[in-house]
């Protein structure tokens, strides 16, 4: 299995973590969920601290665009997570004006 272009680093007892999970699954309609690893940090701690170190993470949630190394800490607005998945349209070639 390729490795996925965007890490979702979450974790328990995290009401931020909760409402962007929400997020991706309703407004979103799970329209990226092909794209996302889930990193959480009570189920996979060892990949969940080896990121937050390669990317000075220090709060979650967080979503990081691995080919850009861009990282989006505690996003909050649906706008800003549409963006930040554009990244990865981007890299991909797609003419910007092309972007939704």
């Amino acid at each position: 299995m390729t490795e996925r272009p965007f890490a979702l680093l979450t974790q328990e007892h995290c009401p931020a973590c909760d409402r962007l999970e929400r997020m991706l699954a309703g407004p979103l309609r799970g329209q990226y969920a092909a794209q996302i690893e889930v990193v959480h940090r009570q189920q996979h701690p060892s990949a969940f601290e080896a990121l937050a170190a390669a990317h000075s993470l220090r709060a979650t949630p967080a979503l990081l665009h691995r080919p850009s190394g861009q990282v989006l800490a505690a996003p909050t607005g649906l706008g800003e997570v549409q963006r930040f998945f554009a990244l990865e349209r981007v890299a991909a070639g797609e003419p910007l004006g092309q972007l939704r």
